[in-house]
């Protein structure tokens, strides 16, 4: 059989000796990689502790740095610090020796990753940083390195075995520094009392964020929207109107008890007015109420608004606590905007 022919067979014809041992082979590189994680976490101790309350009690910035393999880990260390509520760079130790050191400031916890503890790039960036206030912390396999004796903080994974059939190719060890430093990005965050709220400020795009996204973070609120009480005069109502800092072209009408009465339209006050040539200014308005559109509450989520726009139709939505208190209006066009369905869908466009 050919070789095109070979690459054109279904895969379950092709499943031979050879695909078996590399489906054996990969399933025993994961195996080995989750052992050796359950015995980084067996050897943890305090240290990690004594690491994360200092960067909770410092205003500073968490600089993690490492040199290959170990710098890449420490890049997405560093961003799922940033994501969690912690400021936090990343920075190759090579820019940091020329010059990319005054990135790092006093009060700041320099985070080192490097499996030997003898990368001579960090060393010599340890080296600069010890004239000035700055906290140096370390994850490594080795705790008696010339890097371990030089940190304040020592977060050891252990004498790992890489699984490469070479013992080469960092895999093992890596994989074991981004858990550790999984493991202190989620203890700080949990420190911090960090929310979904909080969350969502720092994922404002893609589904993530939007997901995390509440009413109350879009909507109009009642100081911006023009609200009136049931029998006030006409002419107030349209002063209302005409002074709002938002323009909804309608004024909301509350009761005493805080909630919603109904609405007044500017359109059809305008309309009124071409039927009848006047109006009487002076009157009250009850007679312009209108029902008002669908309410929703405050704490529903970007999703169900999209929902009701798309199920209901209308400009805008009006916005409840819990209480049944209107307190805001809920555009479809911010919605649509902070939801991406313009892009995806033309169903709410106006």
């Amino acid at each position: 059989m050919s070789g095109q022919n070979q690459t054109n067979t279904p895969y379950s014809k092709r499943a031979d000796a050879d695909w078996l041992q590399m489906l054996d082979r990969a399933r025993e590189v994961i195996r080995a990689e989750a052992q050796a994680l359950e015995a980084v976490a067996a050897r943890l101790d305090e240290q990690i502790c004594n690491l994360a309350e200092h960067i909770l009690s410092t205003s500073g910035l968490v600089v993690v740095s490492g040199v290959g393999k170990s710098g890449l880990v420490g890049e997405k260390i560093s961003a799922t610090l940033a994501s969690t509520g912690t400021r936090s760079i990343s920075l190759d130790p090579l820019d940091a020796l020329h010059g990319s050191l005054g990135r790092i400031s006093a009060g700041d916890v320099f985070l080192a990753l490097s499996n030997s503890g003898e990368t001579e790039e960090l060393r010599q960036v340890v080296s600069a940083l010890k004239a000035q206030p700055v906290f140096i912390a370390l994850i490594t396999s080795r705790a008696d390195s010339s890097l371990a004796r030089a940190a304040h903080s020592v977060l050891g994974i252990g004498p790992v075995q890489e699984v490469c059939a070479l013992g080469l190719t960092p895999t093992t060890s890596t994989t074991a520094m981004m858990a550790l430093g999984d493991a202190l990005a989620l203890i700080i965050q949990e420190r911090r009392g960090f929310t979904e709220r909080d969350f969502a400020r720092f994922h404002p795009g893609g589904s993530l964020g939007r997901e995390l996204v509440r009413v109350r973070d879009l909507m109009w609120p009642l100081i911006t929207v023009p609200v009136v009480r049931p029998g006030t005069q006409l002419g107030e109502v349209l002063v209302s109107l005409c002074g709002a800092a938002r323009c909804t072209e309608m004024a909301i009408v509350r009761g005493a008890d805080e909630k919603i009465v109904g609405m007044v339209n500017s359109r059809t006050i305008a309309s009124y007015l071409m039927r009848a040539q006047q109006l009487d200014l002076e009157g009250s308005v009850d007679s312009y109420i209108q029902r008002p559109p669908d309410a929703i509450q405050d704490n529903a989520s970007l999703s169900d608004a999209v929902q009701v726009f798309l199920r209901d139709g209308g400009d805008v939505l009006f916005v409840q606590d819990t209480a049944g208190h209107f307190i805001g209006l809920l555009s479809r066009r911010d919605v649509e905007t902070n939801s991406g369905l313009r892009r995806r869908s033309r169903v709410m466009d106006v």
